[in-house]
């Protein structure tokens, strides 16, 4: 009696292609932003209560007016490692102890304003995404909230090639040595997500060969199986 037995060829080729790009938000280190924000309140979110409550800072500035926004300020806060929030229509003053203050004075809410604002994200280089809030627009005094992110695409200039970053409470501008920190900083933070990216691919592509190895050992041990009970069968 002839018993051919037909033994699977299992062949393993793991193959790593280049990391899959994930979106960015570009709100790292913003912990406050809401990532999928509401763009118009009639009276005052939360957070524009509690940033009004505050004082300037590395992460927030107040603009009298919505032309007082500049692209400066814009790069500056996207080169920053937390981002921030400017509020537009919010008035610098101090109170009776001397301290920091605020007061709304309101500003200009319709499309003018807003589109202006995203032209001037978009002249900074690369592009900067921003979101345009709209605070209080039925009320009396109207003004804007700017959420700004630390930008994945450091370091930011603007058209005229200005590079800029946020202090406390101020725009400093980046010397080439920090201009270079900020460079090497968002390089390794790419490698970095790449690298686990890649890491993650290769564990997956392993643990997919160990259960194809192992499922078509199983079969190939059944075969051995029904081998030997044909063998015993053959010699009564």
């Amino acid at each position: 009696m002839s018993i051919r037995l037909a033994l699977k060829s299992v062949s393993v080729n793991t193959k790593i292609g280049p990391a899959e790009k994930k979106p960015t938000t570009g709100w790292k280190g913003c912990t406050d932003i809401d990532r999928n924000p509401q763009t118009e309140f009639s009276g005052l979110s939360e957070r524009a209560e509690k940033l009004l409550g505050s004082q300037e800072s590395a992460v927030l500035d107040f603009k009298e007016s919505a032309a007082g926004l500049s692209s400066d300020d814009i790069v500056a806060f996207a080169n920053s490692p937390s981002g921030g929030t400017v509020l537009l229509g919010v008035r610098e003053k101090k109170d009776e102890r001397g301290l920091q203050a605020f007061e709304i004075v309101g500003c200009e809410i319709g499309d003018k304003a807003k589109l202006s604002i995203l032209g001037k994200a978009a002249s900074c280089m690369p592009p900067v995404e921003v979101t345009v809030v709209l605070e209080n627009s039925e009320g009396e005094k109207p003004f804007i909230r700017v959420e700004i992110p630390s930008g994945p695409g450091k370091p930011y200039c603007t058209s005229g090639g200005t590079y800029k970053i946020r202090g406390d409470a101020r725009n400093d501008p980046l010397s080439p040595d920090r201009l270079l920190q900020v460079f090497m900083e968002a390089e390794n933070d790419r490698f970095v997500n790449r690298f686990s990216q890649v890491t993650r691919d290769l564990e997956q592509g392993l643990m997919d060969v160990k259960t194809r190895l192992l499922s078509e050992m199983e079969e190939i041990y059944g075969q051995v199986d029904d081998i030997k009970r044909e063998l015993k069968d053959s010699e009564r």
